[in-house]
This record gives C-alpha cells, structure tokens and sequence, in this order.
C-alpha cells in the first residue's frame, strides 16, 4: 500500500469557518450543520466546485483542485482525507492499495 502524507504549515482550515460556507452554499440547515464532526466537515472540501476562498483568482477560488484529487484517488480504489488545525497548517493523507 502507498501512503501520501502532505502538510503544510498555514493558517490551517477553521472548523466554524467551513461550517458557515456549507451552510451558506446550501449543502446543509444551520441546524444540521451544527452536529457535523470535523472530519464530516472536512469532506465538503472534496466536493465539485467548493470553495472556501472570498473571491476567485486566476489559480484559486474556483472549486477546482480537491474534488480531483478524490476523484483520481477513487477511480484506483485509494482514500483523501484531511485534517487541520487551526493556526498549525493542514495535513492530507492520500492511501492507495
């Protein structure tokens, strides 16, 4: 098995942030969006055309980056995961059998 561990060391993904764009984007009720762990939160990140970015650039913004990287990963029977804390950067890990 290949595993890939990728980390960097940014402001990291606020939790309480991700929660507000998956609301505002309509993916979920407030209410719902409330009970959502952090890994459940973390995996709208995968979703065509998510963003967290306030405006769009000509390389960010757009939606375009993580939802390949699933896909890809998927279509070879591996797993993305991420993780983050906030202030400490983000960690992506990437399993392929």
């Amino acid at each position: 098995m290949l595993n890939i561990s990728l980390s960097d060391d940014g402001r990291g993904i606020n939790p309480e942030d991700l929660r507000g764009k998956v609301v505002e984007k309509g993916y979920v009720r407030p209410e719902m969006a409330g009970s959502l762990s952090r890994a459940e939160l973390f995996e709208f990140l995968f979703l065509p055309g998510f963003s967290t970015a306030k405006s769009v650039t000509e390389i960010s913004g757009r939606g375009v980056g993580l939802d390949i990287v699933f896909k890809m990963a998927h279509e070879v029977g591996g797993t993305v995961r991420v993780d983050s804390e906030t202030g400490r950067g983000a960690h992506f890990h990437s399993s392929y059998p």
